[in-house]
Formats: C-alpha cells, sequence, structure tokens
C-alpha cells in the first residue's frame, strides 16, 4: 500500500499506479448479488481466476469503443489485461468516494443473466456514492469509462 492510499483512500488519477487485493476465489455469483442482482439464473462466462492476488493496477481512459472486444485489444497491445469483475468490490471498498471522474468497468470477465447479453462488470457514480451494476459488452462504452488495468 502506498502513502497515498493510506493517507487519503482517493481514487488515483488516471495512469497512476495503485495496488489492490482481490479474492479470486469467491463465490462468482457474489459479484452478481453484490450489485443488488438476484443471482438466479446468472452464469458465469468465463475466464477462470483463482487465489488471492495483490494486483499493481492502474486506471485507463481508451476513448469510444464500440463493445468489449476493442478494450481487450487496445490494452493487450499497450502490453495489458483487463482486470476480472471480482475485483469490483474490493476497488469501492478501498475507494469508497468516486471522483467524479467517470464509471470504471471492470472487463476481464464476464457474466450472463438468464437468456441475456454477456455483461461486464462496473461502477457507476451516483452522486458522492458508487453503485456496482453490469453493463452490456456488446453495448458502445462512450469516452467517460475508465477501465481498470494491470501487467499481463
Amino acid at each position: 500500500m502506498t502513502t497515498y492510499d493510506i493517507v487519503s483512500n482517493t481514487v488515483p488519477a488516471d495512469d497512476e499506479w495503485f495496488e489492490l487485493e482481490v479474492d479470486n476465489d469467491k463465490d462468482l455469483l457474489e459479484v452478481v448479488a453484490s450489485a443488488g442482482y438476484n443471482p438466479k439464473g446468472w452464469k458465469y462466462l468465463g475466464p477462470e481466476f483463482t487465489g488471492k492476488k495483490t494486483y499493481r493496477g492502474k486506471l485507463v481512459r481508451l476513448g469510444y469503443v464500440p463493445n468489449l472486444a476493442e478494450p481487450r485489444d487496445k490494452v493487450d497491445k499497450m502490453g495489458y489485461r483487463l482486470v476480472e469483475g471480482q475485483a469490483r468490490e474490493s476497488f469501492r471498498a478501498k475507494f469508497p468516494k468516486p471522483d467524479g471522474k467517470g464509471s470504471i468497468a471492470f472487463g476481464g470477465s464476464e457474466w450472463r443473466a438468464s437468456d441475456g447479453p454477456p455483461r461486464v462488470p462496473c461502477l457507476i457514480v451516483f452522486g458522492d456514492k458508487w453503485g456496482s451494476s453490469f453493463f452490456w459488452s456488446n453495448l458502445d462504452f462512450n469516452d467517460h469509462w475508465r477501465w481498470l488495468v494491470v501487467d499481463k
């Protein structure tokens, strides 16, 4: 943990590295339930991640992207990968107040509700609070979205 994190617990600036502990062994449907959805009928689409890990991550902006495939490709070319959705609540716990600079997508994994389209976990800004949610993977992400990435 950096001094920056201990002192303020404010969301790091874009492109600023920080540490984040993630428990990938939690029940994957807890990611659904933690956003206020009934997990019945939801399915985890992958990929599989296991173990408790401390990631060195940062938030990046990728501009407008038409779907989840493009940010995955963009960050891959930058030498990073998108962080799995299991990190959403860890991020929210570490940085409890949003900075008002946009929503955050955790695009390294996907879920599907019943017969619906694939979705990616995200944090949406609601005033001075985060809202845990899911955003359809095949819809447009405007340039206000930030993406949590880690080194490959």
